[in-house]
């Protein structure tokens, strides 16, 4: 018996900085090209020519056009990161003064803190509950009543 078939196997060709869209922030990708082989008993043999090349962020795991390295960031620079100590003292209050929960983890890990420790951080802190905006989708503690992007009343 004969196995074969193909199989589509990755090369990194660089890496780099970039404003990730999914993030929103400055983070380290990789530059890649997709091409697809013959495999023989599972074993790329014979290359079968390029599907394309594509940016890959480390933090999200995101996938990109080649175009997304010219895409600048927001129009205002977000101000340097503070110490990530205090950043983590602040957790509750910013959550009690209405950030939403997606702009701290996004703050949280632009600092440097690991997404499941700053996952861990939060959660605590919304054991009351959450709510989401019908309007944007952003979520909220439970004690905020008002949406702070789209200024639209929360629901439970």
């Amino acid at each position: 018996m004969i196995i074969f078939g193909t199989r589509v196997r990755h090369k990194v060709l660089g890496d780099g900085k970039f404003f990730c869209p999914r993030c929103q922030a400055q983070r380290s990708y990789l530059h890649k090209r997709a091409s697809r082989y013959f495999t023989l008993y599972f074993i790329p043999i014979i290359p079968m020519g390029t599907l394309g090349e594509f940016i890959e962020c480390q933090a999200c795991g995101g996938t990109f056009e080649m175009s997304v390295l010219n895409q600048r960031g927001p129009a205002q620079p977000r101000p340097q990161a503070v110490n990530v100590a205090q950043m983590i003292n602040t957790v509750p209050d910013r959550l009690k003064s209405g950030v939403p929960v997606e702009f701290l983890m996004r703050d949280l890990t632009a600092a440097g803190v690991d997404r499941d420790v700053a996952q861990s951080l939060i959660n605590p802190h919304l054991a009351a509950g959450r709510k989401t905006c019908a309007s944007c989708g952003l979520t909220y503690a439970a004690g905020v009543t008002t949406c702070a992007s789209c200024k639209q009343p929360l629901s439970a």
